[in-house]
């Protein structure tokens, strides 16, 4: 099963403008979010968020913020470097190295 993490519209904005995101940017993330009935999958999130030239570093705390753990970040970024790299219908395997 998916999980869903939320947050409020108006701390998104903050939380983006606090990171340099344009007031520009982060109206076309609204509207998305607008858009789509509030949702939004993270990997699109992830690849919109680089787009507009947030750093992984800030994209990783804006998602420790909201509550998304470790293991579902590296997934999210896994998977967007995936998609990136048009291999998004590819299987992808992880590898753990105790």
């Amino acid at each position: 099963m998916a999980k869903s993490y939320s947050f409020e519209n108006q701390d998104m904005k903050q939380k983006l403008r606090n990171f340099g995101l344009s007031d520009t940017h982060i109206e076309e993330i609204a509207h998305l979010f607008d858009k789509n009935n509030k949702h939004m999958d993270a990997i699109s999130f992830t690849i919109m968020l680089e787009r507009y030239g947030l750093s992984r570093t800030n994209i990783i705390s804006f998602m420790k913020d909201i509550g998304v753990d470790d293991s579902s970040i590296i997934n999210i970024f896994t998977k967007a470097d995936f998609v990136k790299l048009g291999m998004e219908d590819k299987e992808i395997t992880q590898v753990v190295i105790t």
